[in-house]
């Protein structure tokens, strides 16, 4: 009995000394799913896209397989280095005009915002006393160039889109979106832009529309005086609160992370900074500002719409 006890006891050990599915020395047939299992497929697209583009054979490695260094950009990624060479060729040509002394002149000083306010003044009093001298012509001889009609159908559908996206769609998204302070940084780049951009867009759809419609009636008078108005509140807003605006923001945004606010979103929590005579007055006159800019910005929407309906009711 003693014996068997001893022996069932040995067994037992044995049993448990051996693992119950002994590992297998032969290798296993299917793949390890590890990048480079999936790399099989990129060698293969690439193969494709060398047939595609007539790029030479590739280079093989040390290992013997494809070296993909040197494989052939698709047009989106061809297109994007492209694009950003250019970007940085433009960025750099800006830096050094930036930092040349005509620009510090220009941006630093007031008197060539008030001569280019006021030749855009005198611009617009001239295209508002149409030529007489049409009157002596015939309507074929009236008609415009179909290049005049593209170019100003393209600024007014540039300008209004423009409008309605940064109005309603990148303004109102970013700001339900981003802390206040990522919020404010984004405005200080696009607010220049903006407005830089909606000013010359304005401008090459009042003389474009002028010589469209050479023939003056009152819709006509009402339309110019629309798109004189539009113009020349976005070269102001550009020119005289844009500036001070984004000087505004910056000081704002020192102050307001000195204090340790300024990462809420979609509102305003000013903290301790409440109590500070001197960023209140900031405050409000940020405020101010960028009311003003708000309602510009409103009226200039509301003329883009007034003459969208004279063209929708000329398309009739």
């Amino acid at each position: 009995m003693t014996n068997f006890t001893n022996e069932l006891s040995s067994l037992k050990e044995t049993h448990l000394a051996e693992p119950l599915i002994k590992p297998t020395t032969e290798p296993s047939t299917e793949p390890a799913r590890h990048p480079s299992y999936i790399s099989k497929y990129n060698h293969q697209f690439a193969r494709y896209k060398r047939f595609l583009l007539k790029a030479p054979p590739p280079r093989l490695d040390g290992n013997g397989s494809e070296d993909l260094s040197d494989a052939p950009m698709d047009i989106l990624a061809a297109s994007t280095v492209i694009t950003r060479d250019v970007l940085e060729f433009f960025s750099k040509l800006f830096t050094r005009l930036y930092h040349s002394r005509f620009f510090k002149v220009l941006i630093s000083t007031t008197q060539p915002a008030h001569v280019i306010a006021l030749v855009s003044v005198l611009v617009v009093a001239t295209i508002l006393v149409p030529s007489t001298s049409h009157t002596h012509h015939s309507q074929s001889q009236l008609r415009p160039h179909p290049f005049t009609r593209f170019s100003y159908l393209c600024a007014f559908s540039l300008h209004i889109g423009s409008q309605f996206w940064m109005t309603f769609m990148s303004g109102l998204s970013l700001y339900f979106s981003l802390p206040r302070h990522a919020f404010g940084e984004v405005q200080k780049v696009l607010f220049p832009k903006y407005f830089t951009l909606n000013s010359v867009l304005s401008l090459v759809i009042l003389v474009q529309f002028v010589r469209v419609h050479p023939l003056w009636d009152l819709y006509t008078y009402l339309q110019v005086g629309t798109l004189s108005l539009c113009f020349l509140l976005e070269l102001l807003i550009r020119l005289y609160i844009v500036p001070p605006v984004i000087h505004l923001i910056t000081v704002k945004t020192e102050l307001e992370t000195a204090a340790g606010v300024g990462q809420e979103i979609g509102r305003y929590k000013l903290g301790q900074l409440i109590h500070c005579p001197h960023y209140m007055k900031l405050h409000h006159a940020f405020r101010k500002l960028h009311f003003i800019t708000a309602m510009g910005n409103i009226l200039t929407i509301s003329c883009s719409a007034f003459h969208l309906h004279f063209i929708a009711i000329n398309m009739l």
